[in-house]
């Protein structure tokens, strides 16, 4: 069979956007009912009792609020679909937050755009539904507070509402909530499901809380400012209005703060409940290389996929999950050497290594200026006694310790956080304004995560980092039982030179990490540098435990001996 890669690509990008059609329309399903529930709940009179809860379930005015509530929770998974196929890169600097808005200008602004409607759409609807001063969407009539004015309530409560649908949708991009993070291991959908409603429900109670209390303090200040310029507006467009300021301030109406806490609860609930089931329904383990005739050949297609990163990374993440749980496909890709193009684990196992040097890559850049200071060689470590009293294996046995037994280097401190090291006085107030800048807030939000900002940009693909990582040693793991022609074995030295040089970058990474970190524990790029320096440590031991007994059988060259003698000894 003769292996052609743009067919294989076009293939598997087909059968992706196939099956991720389907989910979308599976989601809706289910958005009814979720769109039911909350329309019954919200349409629930407590102070009749079972009457009121039964009645809420079927009357009129639920099914026309979950009709409401599905319509608005369908456009949300409208732009969760879009948003999901966000490119996966970072750029370097302070506001990575604003960064990730302006990234990709377009799907930010249709996010906001479209909350913001919604939100307006959801006002109109809770203001039919519970009516009252609060949710008048008319002038007060001549008479009853002198001339014919606007209600301030009426301009209060749309002012709130654009906040609402604005906040949620700057914090929807902003906070990268759906960065194509898809879970580990299969799992049923309805468990999951079931697991994130109270998560979600608890998320959007507090968020409307939180944006209905901030609106109160601002609109406190400058209400009067918007209600004269909306009643200018009223007046202007023939509406009869005047400017007059004879009623009172919302903020003072506790029925008008009740509304306002009630309809954006409802609001943030839905789109909670719409994020959770889409997070769930589109992130499924796939099984798009199955659909194929040449399955192998087709998980390859998309592992070389560079147009789309969605369909990238669901092939990534097929093939972590072939290689941890799908052992007939593993022997299958395995024993696959008849193609004219070369053995398919040679293939695979390429995809996986350029994922990892190029993040390596990144990161030996990202820290350049700490690359100009001499680079210290590891001690060997020392052979320790394994359980039981038997010696460890010593992969330097037949081989020259005259290097391994160099002794240790003082490891170099990292880069200054402002640069060159002054002197004289201006060393004085550059450290004391230095300390004094780490020890504040401001300092821990903007100067602390600035040197770093390259290396978050190197692990913007974490999660295919780790999933490259996971699948390509877990095949040379298996290749021990089931590679028959021995393919795997003359690629273990690559393997794990590759994964020993990305595991020195990470280390360096976050060993200049730390100090700016001492007062900032969320930095991002010490946390993921961490997270994936156990993701490779775990990785290479299992490998040592896998092939412990064949160690020495490797031949492997000096340095690279080296650098696997403290997994062999588990002192790593």
């Amino acid at each position: 069979m003769v292996y052609r890669s743009g067919s294989n690509q076009a293939e598997f990008a087909r059968l992706a956007e196939g099956i991720l059609r389907q989910r979308f329309v599976r989601a809706c399903v289910y958005e009814v009912v979720f769109a039911y529930v909350v329309a019954a709940v919200g349409n629930m009179d407590v102070r009749r009792g079972v009457f009121g809860v039964a009645h809420a379930l079927v009357s009129g005015r639920t099914a026309g609020h979950a009709a409401a509530l599905y319509a608005v929770g369908v456009a949300a998974l409208a732009v969760h679909g879009r948003l999901f196929a966000v490119e996966r890169t970072a750029a370097g600097g302070a506001f990575r937050r604003v960064q990730r808005v302006l990234r990709r200008p377009a799907d930010s602004a249709v996010a906001v755009c479209a909350y913001v409607a919604m939100s307006w759409f959801l006002t109109c609807v809770h203001g039919w539904m519970f009516g009252g001063g609060a949710a008048r969407m008319w002038l007060y009539p001549e008479g009853s507070y002198g001339a014919r004015q606007l209600n301030p309530a009426w301009v209060a409560t749309w002012a709130l509402a654009t906040a609402v649908g604005a906040s949620y949708g700057v914090q929807l991009v902003a906070d990268e909530r759906l960065q194509l993070a898809f879970p580990g291991v299969e799992q049923r959908r309805v468990y999951a499901l079931k697991d994130r409603v109270a998560g979600a429900v608890a998320r959007g109670a507090g968020f409307a809380a939180g944006v209905v209390w901030r609106f109160w303090a601002v609109y406190a200040v400058c209400g009067w400012a918007a209600y004269r310029a909306a009643s200018a507006v009223a007046a202007g467009l023939g509406a009869g209005a005047t400017r007059g300021l004879d009623v009172a301030s919302p903020l003072l109406s506790a029925r008008a703060v009740a509304f306002w806490l009630a309809s954006a609860t409802l609001t943030a609930v839905t789109w909670e409940l719409a994020h959770r089931l889409f997070e769930v329904v589109a992130t499924e383990p796939t099984h798009i290389s199955s659909l194929s005739a040449d399955r192998n050949a087709c998980l390859l297609g998309g592992l070389r996929h560079a147009d789309s990163a969605l369909v990238q990374h669901l092939a990534f993440h097929e093939l972590y999950r072939l290689a941890t749980f799908g052992a007939a496909q593993r022997a299958e890709l395995l024993a696959d050497i008849d193609r004219s193009s070369g053995p398919m684990w040679a293939h695979v196992s390429a995809q996986c290594i350029a994922v990892i040097r190029a993040a390596t890559e990144q990161l030996r850049a990202s820290m350049a200026p700490a690359a100009t200071q001499p680079k210290p060689a590891a001690p060997a470590a020392p052979a320790a006694p394994a359980a039981g009293g038997a010696p460890v294996s010593d992969i330097l046995k037949m081989k020259s310790r005259a290097r391994a037994d160099a002794p240790p280097q003082a490891k170099p401190d990292p880069a200054p956080l402002l640069g060159p090291e002054p002197q004289g006085l201006e060393k004085y107030v550059l450290s004391a304004l230095r300390d004094a800048l780490l020890l504040s807030p401001v300092g821990q939000r903007l100067l602390v995560r600035a040197p770093h900002a390259h290396a978050t940009a190197a692990l913007a693909n974490f999660q295919q980092q780790v999933w490259a990582v996971r699948a390509l040693m877990r095949l040379v793991e298996c290749s021990l039982d089931e590679d028959p022609y021995g393919v795997v074995q003359n690629d273990i030295a690559l393997v794990l030179a590759t994964l020993f040089a990305y595991l020195a970058e990470l280390e360096r990474c976050a060993a200049a990490a730390q100090p700016a970190a001492a007062h900032a524990s969320c930095q991002p790029a010490s946390r993921q540098a961490l997270a994936m320096i156990h993701v490779v440590r775990n990785a290479l031991y299992s490998f040592t435990t896998t092939f412990y007994d064949y160690l020495d059988a490797l031949k492997l060259p000096h340095e690279l001996a080296r650098q696997l003698q403290p997994f062999a000894n588990f002192c790593a």
